[in-house]
């Protein structure tokens, strides 16, 4: 038996984006990780590593690394990745389709609400249980934010309640800032490149940060630690679908 300790973060608010992604990363044995990401954030003079303001090439990375412009910031990013696939169990997320999300069935919403974020949390966590082997148990850890704890937890209980494996396996939902939780910050990174890479697989649209979910999806190598990324671009069909096997289920899921 093992503890898998998973770390997400959410990136695109339904009501003014295209897409809404939860992702994040999976691991058993992290302190390696913890020094090496710090080492990395040193080199870029960084506290923190927050992808809202690092993936903005126009402006300084920081005082001792401006790294300015595409090319030189994503070289200074890349080692961020390559941590991540070298210490870590997995990555792992959802990205949806929100105008997609708003035209499923009346019966849909009705059981998972009208907020794809829960749609997207939900498909998740079911992920990252089928991640875990008989026994092992899951702790999941989510970027602290008010707005979304409290429906988050509703919706954990509620799967605790109605999946026996996930009632075996999840042991832990917490919040965490992710000035201090370097795992957090890797779920930043994440899922901030997934929906990036989401926009682009829906609408067309191109992304300076290509190599970076390149190098984040590519196979793994002998000294990478990392077995699965699995990410999951949810379209229209795929929505579809799982609104046709909701059909029969009775009362609400989400408890929005």
């Amino acid at each position: 038996m093992v503890t898998l300790t998973s770390y997400f973060d959410e990136s695109g608010k339904f009501a003014d984006q295209r897409v809404v992604v939860f992702g994040g990363v999976v691991a058993v044995v992290h302190e390696p990780f913890f020094e090496d990401w710090e080492k990395h954030l040193l080199r870029n003079g960084l506290q923190t590593l927050t992808m809202k303001e690092a993936l903005r090439h126009d402006r300084p990375l920081s005082e001792s690394n401006p790294a300015l412009g595409v090319d030189a910031r994503v070289e200074a990013l890349l080692p961020f990745i390559k941590c991540i696939r070298k210490h870590l169990l997995a990555i792992s997320g959802v990205a949806l389709d929100v105008e997609a999300f708003r035209s499923l069935p009346s019966h849909y919403h009705q059981i998972l609400g009208n907020d794809p974020f829960f749609t997207a949390f939900l498909r998740s966590l079911m992920a990252i249980i089928e991640i875990a082997r008989p026994g092992d148990k899951v702790m999941l850890i989510c970027d602290d934010e008010e707005a979304m704890a409290k429906p988050m937890y509703k919706l954990y209980r509620r799967v605790k309640l109605v999946n026996d494996k996930a009632r075996d396996a999840l042991k832990c939902l917490c919040f965490g800032d992710d000035e201090f939780m370097f795992p957090l910050q890797a779920a930043d990174c994440v899922s901030s490149i997934m929906r990036r890479e989401a926009d682009k697989r829906f609408f067309g649209t191109p992304y300076d940060y290509e190599p970076m979910f390149t190098e984040m999806t590519k196979q793994p190598t002998e000294d990478e630690k990392i077995g699965l990324c699995g990410i999951a671009f949810v379209d229209k069909a795929m929505l579809t679908n799982f609104a046709e096997k909701l059909k029969d289920v009775k009362g609400p899921i989400s408890n929005e």
